[in-house]
């Protein structure tokens, strides 16, 4: 009897604490997440660099708008470049190459040279 009691508190008290995902912030307050409206963005701004065609792979300058971007992201959203990726859509992960998305978050926040360079990826 004791066992049935307890299981019945115990699920009383699940259902009332919300269960949110590990995130790092507690919603509704949390305004750093990634938005679809910036992935987009960030796809506009990066879309040469980015997309699996471009090959020789020749990566931004830093003061280039998608660097830019992308060090904004880095600092004001929670997971940076990896929130973007998780939010592509099947059809986007067929035309943009991950790892270099990835990259660019490292990348772009290493501010030592100015200079674009091709990467092999």
């Amino acid at each position: 009897m004791l066992t049935g009691k307890a299981s019945v508190l115990l699920l009383l008290v699940l259902a009332t604490v919300p269960l949110y995902p590990v995130t790092g912030c507690w919603p509704p307050g949390c305004n750093n997440r990634c938005k679809v409206a910036r992935k987009n963005y960030i796809l506009s701004v990066c879309h040469p660099y980015i997309r699996i065609s471009n090959l020789p792979r020749v990566l931004p300058t830093k003061d280039h708008l998608c660097c830019v971007e992308v060090r904004t992201l880095q600092t004001n959203s929670k997971g940076g470049m990896q929130c973007v990726v998780d939010m592509l859509t099947h059809d986007e992960l067929g035309e943009y190459n991950v790892t270099v998305m990835l990259y660019l978050g490292r990348y772009c926040t290493h501010l030592t040279s100015a200079a674009p360079h091709e990467v092999v990826v």
